[in-house]
């Protein structure tokens, strides 16, 4: 759909019971790399949530499976177009899922080396920010160079028990590529922070119950997230400025599961 919710159509149309989830748009907003239910699943021996990937056109042709034979998780485009991230099994250990590129035809499948989910390109395609527990064993933001080198841990989550269940999130870069929103537990709520990329000046930008979850940072600075109340069964999404301010609601959008993804339009 349009970002004012016009002009809303179907896309996918998998086998009944079978889900398609996690959206990513190509750079170009032509194509739609998501995980799904469907096609050639993958062994999930270990239990690690292994789903198919799929790439398809925005008029639903050209539907293709294109993730490698132990399928992935959180599938998203790089910002020139030529590559995808994901979350596959490591090699030589299919119990732990690092982060990993493939061409947008399931091709040239490269493991970067470093355990991980919730990959996310900076925006001009050097960095991923990515969440991962191989520090302490809480789930914390960290970022690597797009070719695996010099991963940094940038959050420092402190725990009640049990440790490792409810860390840090990834959300979304900055448009200018000097700032990350993210998720953390606080007070068992899950609250939005901003950071700079190098972990420094943590910022809080929500204080109430629930849990939220950042998707996209717009180019006019805010942030697009979808807020979990306690006992409702969908999301309500929102927008808000970096620094906590002019918080609006999205009521078009109740209805859309988490994640969703926002294209825009680059000159």
């Amino acid at each position: 759909m349009r970002a004012d919710g016009a002009h809303r159509r179907r896309v996918t149309r998998g086998p009944r019971g079978k889900v398609d989830f996690d959206p990513d748009f190509s750079p170009d907003g032509k194509r739609i790399v998501f995980r799904s239910e469907r096609g050639r699943q993958p062994p999930d021996p270990y239990g690690v949530g292994y789903n198919a990937i799929f790439v398809v056109r925005l008029d639903g042709t050209h539907l293709r499976q294109i993730n490698p034979r132990s399928g992935g998780l959180f599938p998203t485009w790089s910002p020139r177009g030529n590559e995808i991230a994901f979350s596959g099994a490591a090699t030589g250990n299919p119990m732990v899922d690092d982060i990993e590129l493939m061409s947008p035809s399931g091709k040239n499948v490269r493991d970067l080396g470093v355990p991980g989910e919730e990959a996310m390109w900076s925006p001009d395609g050097s960095r991923i920010a990515y969440a991962s527990h191989r520090g302490d064993g809480n789930w914390a933001v960290w970022v690597i160079g797009a070719n695996g080198s010099s991963p940094r841990q940038l959050t420092f989550p402190v725990l009640t028990p049990p440790a490792g269940m409810n860390g840090d999130s990834t959300g979304a870069w900055s448009p200018d590529g000097s700032k990350i929103v993210y998720s953390s537990v606080i007070g068992g709520d899950r609250e939005l922070y901003v950071m700079n990329v190098d972990g420094s000046d943590k910022r809080r930008i929500t204080h109430w119950r629930g849990g939220d979850a950042p998707n996209a940072w717009l180019p006019d600075g805010r942030i697009v997230f979808a807020h979990f109340a306690r006992s409702a069964p969908l999301p309500r999404w929102y927008l808000i400025r970096a620094d906590g301010t002019a918080l609006r609601s999205l009521p078009w959008l109740y209805g859309a599961s988490d994640p969703l993804d926002w294209w825009t339009a680059h000159p």
